[in-house]
């Protein structure tokens, strides 16, 4: 009877045990409700929730974050672009006042503007900071506002984010290969149009003379020698004075394309790949350069059409571009070509 009893006992203490471990989780969707994010429409130009627009025009930001039961001593400042990882700028709230509450604007394109008048009554001013990374582009980009508190933990985002997405403002056109002059059979793909990135060989380019806008070649660099000899390799406009590949005879072009280049520019992966994001971003790139050749004249392999290297253009038409060179290499018949 007495171990009867005792196993009663061990199976209430048990269940009282077990019981007593039993805990909730912590939920992600609701641990961070005391702050709360809004989207101000104070402006046609402010992004509320989604927002499309063409390039070159202006976004705002204009929100309101708010902590009920923490002060915020900083907030992030997170732009999402596509598949590549966020970029994040912490902004310091250095008014005591406004760590319960606090509102800016942010205007993208960035604009250096000073900080400005009272929010409509409020004591939070409207500030207009740099955020290089927040630059629009074309496509889709998201932004987040998140509060910090004084241990710099995240406290809460308001479960918000805004998208801005910019129409195409520019084609780009990847993986075209552009062959070294064959002098015999002059078959090889040696003219552009960067018009429509189609290749011509000298055999069909005086029929199509009028969409051409480049050839290239290669001669011995400065640095070759007999032991170890070295190429450069540049382009040339059809409207050049003097024609530096004289065994393709081009005089009769008809009519020329007048596009004009910048001698290549060495070291634009970064900006090919990070700045180069909208029609409006890849004129300013082109504008920072001279863009009065007419071919380029380099004397060294490094510094002419060279992987890494880029040329900017612009066309009879007034359109702005970027040539950027992936590789120098060759084929498998090891004919050379620039990628």
């Amino acid at each position: 009877m007495k171990t009867k009893y005792i196993h009663q006992l061990f199976i209430a203490l048990c269940v009282i045990v077990f019981a007593s471990c039993k805990k909730e989780s912590a939920n992600i969707f609701n641990m961070f409700e005391d702050v709360t994010v809004t989207f101000n429409n104070s402006d046609p130009r402010c992004v509320t929730d989604y927002k499309l627009i063409n390039d070159k025009e202006e976004v705002w930001i204009d929100f309101t974050i708010s902590s009920a039961k923490e002060d915020m001593y900083s907030y992030i400042f997170e732009v999402s672009a596509g598949t590549a990882q966020a970029t994040r700028y912490t902004v310091n709230i250095t008014d005591p006042a406004q760590r319960r509450s606090f509102s800016s604007i942010i205007k993208l394109p960035n604009s250096a503007f000073p900080a400005a008048a009272l929010r409509d009554g409020k004591q939070s001013y409207r500030i207009c900071a740099l955020f290089p990374a927040a630059a629009l582009r074309d496509g889709k980009q998201s932004y987040r506002i998140c509060a910090l508190n004084e241990k710099g933990v995240f406290i809460g985002d308001g479960y918000k984010k805004v998208t801005v997405e910019v129409n195409p403002s520019f084609m780009i056109y990847a993986n075209r290969d552009i062959y070294l002059p064959d002098t015999v059979a002059k078959i090889l793909p040696s003219f552009f149009s960067v018009t429509d990135a189609t290749t011509f060989s000298y055999t069909n380019a005086a029929t199509n003379a009028g969409k051409i806008d480049f050839g290239i070649y290669r001669k011995p660099g400065s640095n070759s020698t007999v032991q170890t000899p070295t190429w450069v390799v540049n382009l040339y406009s059809p409207s050049v004075a003097t024609n530096p590949l004289t065994v393709y005879d081009i005089s009769g072009f008809s009519p020329k394309r007048t596009t004009k280049f910048s001698q290549p520019v060495t070291g634009q992966a970064n900006a090919f790949l990070t700045t180069a994001i909208s029609g409006s971003s890849i004129e300013t790139l082109a504008k920072a350069r001279a863009i009065t050749f007419n071919e380029t004249t380099q004397t060294t392999p490094a510094n002419g059409l060279a992987a890494g290297n880029a040329v900017f253009f612009l066309t009879p038409e007034g359109k702005y571009g970027m040539l950027y060179v992936n590789a120098v290499t060759s084929d498998l018949q090891k004919r050379p070509f620039i990628n």
